[in-house]
């Protein structure tokens, strides 16, 4: 699956939190082909709501994604890849 996505496991986690997972809150605006998309630019979530921050302070667009507060990706991040199993 990674192969075919051309993601590493760490992108590929970070991609999946975006599309949704239930340990946070997801950015409105962002389903499934957007955030595969942001990966692939931007490799990892701080880049993209980076990214994303930018985009919405944009005058010429209106503020389209939606950031939680608190967006609780680290510790999301941490569960998948350091999983208490």
């Amino acid at each position: 699956m990674l192969q075919g996505l051309e993601l590493s496991y760490a992108e590929f986690v970070d991609l999946c939190i975006l599309c949704g997972c239930d340990y946070t809150e997801t950015i409105d605006g962002v389903g499934p082909v957007t955030a595969y998309k942001l990966i692939k630019e931007h490799k990892t979530i701080e880049n993209v709501i980076e990214h994303l921050k930018k985009e919405n302070e944009s005058e010429k667009r209106k503020k389209k994604y939606i950031i939680p507060e608190p967006f609780l990706y680290e510790d999301s991040r941490d569960l998948f890849i350091k999983p208490e199993v």
